[in-house]
């Protein structure tokens, strides 16, 4: 026999489903202990931690808890309209009432900005509701963080570079060469050049004293004890800051991908 719910027992349920949804919503999630950050090797991920969640509401649960680190353009203040980019979140299941995430860690995929820039560093704890995620609790950093676009290539050292002036040949080592694209990188280049000063950005200066081809990287693949000998271009009597180049085959040219530089300069005579 089917049964039916009189009009007032379906008020009744109506009301209790409205109570319990404004319950799991209006949780009270606050940050406890210290909150921190780190990025990963190559920009591509970032480590958030926590010490701790708290639901400070008796009874009930929370909704989604979302954490999220940002960069803001100025300090955060809620309602100040600060303008930000959102770097990395995670999500956690609702939280009961009187109870706690304890410390956490995840390291999650960064989403870094298209040039190098500064931030203002904050942490936000936010909750699903019905209207949304809404913020809880949010903690500054004290310090402005520079924050560069992730990077599709990256050496890592130690490096060294030897000239063989009977033989004119130089020797180029680097312990590791690796990528991030999604597919092959196009043919490479190991090159080794002397400068006035430190390499940054953008076009070099100075003398290409050796140059190696590299065979493409598929995905997922790179180069470990990189050694290569190549011819040498001696370069005019002087100190110069020695720099190893990465370069990529691409759009019928060579480009720089990445670089090292040396730590202090060296004579040539």
């Amino acid at each position: 026999m089917q049964e039916l719910a009189c009009p007032r027992m379906k008020s009744l349920l109506i009301l209790l489903s409205v109570a319990f949804a404004t319950l799991t919503q209006a949780a009270t999630l606050k940050l406890t202990g210290n909150v921190g950050y780190k990025v990963g090797a190559g920009n591509h991920t970032v480590t958030i931690n926590v010490d701790g969640i708290t639901n400070q509401t008796s009874g009930g649960t929370s909704g989604t808890v979302l954490v999220q680190l940002w960069g803001f353009s100025t300090k955060y203040a809620p309602g100040a309209g600060a303008k930000g980019i959102m770097i990395g979140e995670f999500k956690l299941n609702g939280l009961d009432g009187g109870t706690s995430y304890k410390p956490l860690t995840k390291t999650v995929t960064a989403k870094m900005p298209g040039s190098r820039t500064s931030y203002f560093m904050t942490i936000i704890l936010s909750e699903y509701g019905t209207n949304g995620y809404v913020m809880k609790d949010y903690r500054n950093f004290t310090n402005q963080a520079t924050l560069s676009p992730a990077k599709l290539f990256e050496m890592q050292g130690p490096w060294s570079w030897k000239t063989n002036y009977a033989e004119g040949m130089v020797n180029m080592k680097v312990a590791k060469v690796k990528h991030y694209r999604s597919t092959a990188t196009g043919s490479l280049k190991l090159e080794l050049w002397a400068c006035s000063r430190p390499y940054t950005s953008g076009t070099i200066s100075g003398t290409r004293v050796g140059s190696a081809s590299l065979k493409p990287l598929e995905k997922g693949y790179e180069y470990t004890n990189l050694d290569k000998t190549a011819p040498i271009s001696r370069p005019q009597p002087g100190n110069y800051y020695m720099v190893l180049l990465l370069l990529e085959y691409s759009n019928g040219k060579y480009t720089i991908a990445t670089h090292l530089n040396s730590s202090q300069s060296s004579v040539f005579k």
